[in-house]
């Protein structure tokens, strides 16, 4: 029974660091989309760069953390997992603005959405 308790205790800790990767990354970065939009010029690249590397630090101490407290490396390896996959969608964003992408202090000035 204290294996079972156990392995349940590293799953659930596993699904708390898991879930909280996006959290980390939203509080930092804007979302897809408007990267996708806005993300036009490289002052704002750089600052959704610095934004990717304070949310997988945030991320990544909890992974650990979690790991710690199991005793298993599983939360710490789904974590980083996670925040890997999370990482390419946003690099993908960043690398492949909107065609109609403006500067954010731009909006409006040149956009037409045909209507």
């Amino acid at each position: 029974m204290a294996d079972a308790r156990a392995t349940a205790g590293t799953v659930g800790l596993t699904l708390l660091a898991v879930s909280e990767v996006p959290n980390f990354l939203a509080g930092m970065l804007p979302s897809l989309m408007t990267i996708r939009r806005f993300g036009a010029d490289e002052m704002d690249r750089q600052a959704l760069r610095q934004g990717e590397i304070a949310g997988a630090a945030l991320a990544g101490m909890v992974g650990i953390g979690a790991s710690l407290i199991a005793n298993d490396p599983l939360p710490a390896i789904g974590t980083f997992v996670t925040l890997g996959i999370m990482l390419c969608m946003y690099e993908y964003a960043i690398r492949n603005p909107h065609p109609d992408a403006t500067p954010i202090n731009q909006q409006g000035e040149t956009r037409n959405y045909g209507y």
